[in-house]
């Protein structure tokens, strides 16, 4: 059985492993019970089929209570179903079939040709129809395990009690004085710290290594990641969303949540005042949306790609984006008239990667089909093909102000080549799986590299001397990204953790954790520093357990001591942290 597979439009590895665990992060199930997620097929295109995939979450317990749109059926859509079907895409056919699920009234109406349910009649309900469909082609979500018993009935008890709409959840929390409701999820996991706590320590038991545990698993990959310029800011992808978290403040700063299907590629405008976002659905469409930075304003949404946008590079100038998608094309964006500037159409397969040389006259592409393509950006002809690699070319990165790029990818040698080279200049090896990305800092200091082997690997950006492998990831990395001075280093992957490092020294700075939410747009997340501090949103602070020798302890005193906002803002910053300050004993 193949060690690769793909997951939305991502390669990735099963790690063949049951009942794994890493000092630092591990999931306390058998891995297997992630799910499966595969490409969708062009029977999406057929009626409700264009329905996204609908996430496996765990509704709240309903018992006799009667479930409500509001309450009960409005967070199960918003995890995936409304990304896609949502009243601003209704128009657009390809991506929301004409049915949008984020409001009652929408949900009501279904589409212009049918109703998805009649209230009262949940067996004369399509959308109940198509979640309880035998056939994979059929149903939702799609091509994948059907929902669990549980959600479907929920949905069969909603539509069998006549579709009520109910009260929104916060005029619904208020009546009733009660907490909200929030998704309970399966897996436990569990972060560990650098940090050992002395026995008969008051309020942590018996001593012994310290461990933070929630039950948000399984967590969304990785699978893209861009900083700011400046280094303050770090935008994360995963599936349908992008968090920018601020590194000063520690904690989000934006949440965008109106992306359809996986986030596979992530940039920021030199300026740091616009985010490029490539994603899409597999086979079906795909989606470059550029948003303005703070307010998170959508300015452009291009289309015109046919599968899912994979690769994002700005011109220098700011003044041109270009993309590179599974429907074998790069295109070419106009920022300015917001009108396509043309398209590439050379490579034979997937193009997974872009990027414009230092000038801003040619781009380089990356293909499945082993080649790597110059690309003239007035005329959109080839000017040449680099053809060294025997397999899929996934990576690419230009090195900045200079005339050098890399190249990586199933072979995960590291090629760096001049723009005139027939061969190589230099292979560089270390990684022992394939590069899903390579990025260079800014100034060029630094090259960094996201491997299949469960490594991130600094390098050096004018060498490509091996630097550093940097420690925790213990599960396959898709993203990284690094600050224009270098001093930054980000990465994540399969484990849906964000890891981000002192570039200089290799140190952890911070684990970034954002699981999905059950209130869209909000945003659930926790930071927590190597040597304990932790701050997280109220929803997961609620979740947090603290285990001491592995041990489950009340968490009043370890909040007391470890609940430090300022303190993970400083580790996140690079300052100074104090040492935490623990109760005195009793006196005997």
């Amino acid at each position: 059985m193949s060690r690769f597979r793909r997951v939305g439009a991502v390669h990735l590895r099963r790690p063949g492993m049951v009942g794994h665990a890493h000092p630092t992060i591990a999931f306390t199930t058998n891995e297997a019970a992630r799910g499966r997620l595969k490409p969708q097929s062009l029977a999406a295109r057929v009626g409700l089929g264009l329905i996204a995939m609908l996430a496996v979450l765990t509704p709240s317990v309903w018992g006799d209570e009667t479930p409500t749109y509001e309450r009960d059926i409005k967070p199960l859509f918003a995890k995936r179903c409304t990304v896609c079907h949502n009243q601003k895409k209704l128009n657009n056919l390809e991506i929301s079939g004409g049915l949008a699920l984020d409001t009652f009234e929408a949900v009501l109406a279904g589409t212009k040709d049918q109703k998805v349910i009649v209230p009262g009649r949940p067996l004369e309900s399509e959308l109940l129809k198509r979640l309880n469909e035998d056939d994979e082609d059929s149903r939702m979500p799609l091509l994948e395990k059907p929902l669990p018993m549980a959600q479907r009935d929920l949905v069969r008890h909603w539509i069998d009690a006549g579709a009520p709409r109910g009260i929104e959840v916060a005029d619904a929390v208020a009546t009733a004085k009660r907490p909200p409701r929030r998704i309970v999820r399966s897996l436990d996991l569990v972060l560990g710290v650098e940090r050992t706590i002395p026995p008969k320590t008051e309020g942590f038991g018996k001593g012994g290594a310290m461990q933070v545990a929630l039950k948000v698993g399984p967590l969304p990959a990785i699978s893209a990641l861009a900083f700011r310029g400046d280094g303050r800011q770090l935008a994360v992808g995963t599936h349908g969303e992008v968090l920018i978290w601020d590194l000063v403040d520690a904690r989000p700063a934006l949440v965008l949540n109106d992306v359809p299907g996986p986030v596979h590629a992530l940039l920021f405008s030199r300026d740091g005042k616009r985010l490029a976002v490539g994603a899409g659905l597999p086979a079906r469409t795909g989606s470059v949306q550029v948003y303005s930075v703070p307010d998170g304003t959508l300015i452009h949404d291009f289309v015109g790609h046919a599968d899912v946008v994979f690769g994002l590079a700005f011109r220098p100038d700011g003044g041109q984006l270009a993309s590179a998608s599974f429907d074998q094309s790069v295109r070419l964006w106009n920022l300015a008239t917001g009108k396509p500037d043309g398209v590439f159409t050379g490579h034979s397969d997937f193009v997974y990667d872009v990027a414009y040389t230092p000038d801003g006259h040619s781009l380089l592409s990356v293909s499945k089909d082993r080649t790597i393509k110059l690309i003239d950006t007035k005329t959109l002809k080839e000017k040449r093909t680099y053809s060294n690699h025997n397999e899929d070319v996934m990576a690419l990165a230009v090195q900045p102000r200079g005339a050098k790029f890399v190249s990586s990818g199933l072979e995960p040698q590291l090629r760096w080549w001049g723009l005139d080279d027939e061969k190589p200049a230099n292979r560089v090896g270390g990684h022992g799986g394939p590069v899903h990305q390579l990025a260079f800092s800014g100034n060029g200091k630094r090259l960094i590299s996201a491997g299949g082997d469960s490594t991130v690997r600094l390098w050096d950006g004018a060498s490509g001397t091996f630097e550093r492998k940097l420690p925790g990831p213990s599960e396959w990395q898709y993203a990284v990204a690094l600050s224009d001075d270098a001093s930054l280093a980000a990465g994540g992957g399969w484990d849906g953790v964000v890891r981000v490092w002192d570039a200089d020294t290799g140190k952890l700075r911070a684990t970034l954790l954002q699981p999905p939410s059950p209130s869209p747009p909000t945003a659930d997340w926790l930071v927590l520093t190597p040597n304990g501090y932790l701050h997280a949103s109220p929803e997961l602070h609620e979740l947090v357990r603290w285990q001491i020798g592995g041990t489950d302890v009340d968490g009043t005193i370890p909040w007391s001591v470890f609940g430090r906002e300022d303190e993970v803002a400083h580790q996140l910053q690079g300052k100074p942290v104090a040492e935490p300050t623990f109760p005195r004993p009793k006196p005997q």
